[in-house]
C-alpha cells in the first residue's frame, strides 16, 4: 500500500488536474458560445444589408457606366464579407452585378454604393466618413456613435437582438432615397432602444 502522504499527494494532483480540465472545458465552451453568437450577429447584419439595398435608391450619377457593378465595401476588421456573399448568392442588386470588397485604403471608399464600417474603426469615424461625404454612399456601421459622427445606418445589438438606426438628414444630403417602410422600423438614433427588434421584422418587397 502507498504511504498516506503519497496517497494524499495523488489525490491532490488528481483534484488539481480535474479542476484545471474543468476550467479549460468551461473556457472552451464559453469561447465557442461567444463565437457562435458573433457569427449569428454578423449573419443577421449581412442579411439585412442585402435586404436594405432593395429599399434604397441611389442617384443615377453614382453609376458611371450602364454596366457598372453595385459595390459593397467593408472597411476595418472584416467579419461579414463571406456572410454577405452567402446572403446575396450572386443575385443582382438594382439589376447589376454585385462586387464585395474588403477595402484597405480610404481612397477606395468613394467607389462604393454601400460601405460597412467595422466597429474596429470607432475612433477614426470622422476621417472615414469625411472621405465619402457627398459621394452618394450608403454608410453602415455598428458603433453607438456612428450616426452622431455622420453615418447613415447603424446596427445596434442588445440582448442578442439586432436593431437599426437611420440618420435621415445625412441620407438626404447624400441624395439617397430611403423607403418609408425602413424609416418606420428604425430606432431613433438619439433615443434609447425600446422597439421591436430587427430580427422579428419582415421587410417583404419594396414599394413600387
Amino acid at each position: 500500500m502507498l504511504p498516506c502522504r503519497a496517497l494524499s499527494l495523488l489525490r491532490y494532483c488528481a483534484l488539481r488536474y480535474g479542476l484545471f480540465a474543468a476550467g479549460w472545458i468551461l473556457a472552451a465552451v464559453s469561447a465557442w458560445a461567444q463565437g457562435a453568437g458573433e457569427m449569428q450577429e454578423y449573419q443577421k447584419k449581412a442579411e439585412f444589408i442585402n435586404s436594405f439595398t432593395r429599399f434604397v435608391d441611389w442617384p443615377a450619377r453614382k453609376f458611371a457606366q450602364p454596366d457598372a457593378p453595385f459595390v459593397i465595401g467593408i472597411y476595418g476588421t472584416d467579419n461579414i464579407s463571406g456572410l454577405l456573399q452567402e446572403s446575396i448568392q450572386n443575385r443582382p442588386i438594382k439589376g447589376r452585378q454585385v462586387v464585395i470588397k474588403h477595402l484597405l485604403i480610404k481612397e477606395e471608399l468613394r467607389s462604393c454604393h454601400v460601405l460597412f464600417i467595422s466597429r474596429s474603426e470607432r475612433d477614426r469615424l470622422g476621417p472615414i466618413l469625411g472621405e465619402v461625404r457627398r459621394e452618394n454612399v450608403l454608410t453602415m456601421g455598428e458603433c453607438d456613435n456612428f450616426c452622431a459622427a455622420g453615418g447613415i445606418v447603424n446596427f445596434v445589438t442588445t440582448g442578442g437582438q439586432v436593431h437599426f438606426q437611420i440618420n435621415n438628414p445625412v441620407a438626404a444630403r447624400e441624395r439617397l432615397i430611403i423607403s418609408s417602410k425602413l424609416e418606420q422600423l428604425a430606432v431613433p438614433w438619439n433615443q434609447g432602444i425600446n422597439v421591436v427588434p430587427v430580427n422579428n421584422m419582415k421587410l417583404g418587397e419594396p414599394p413600387r
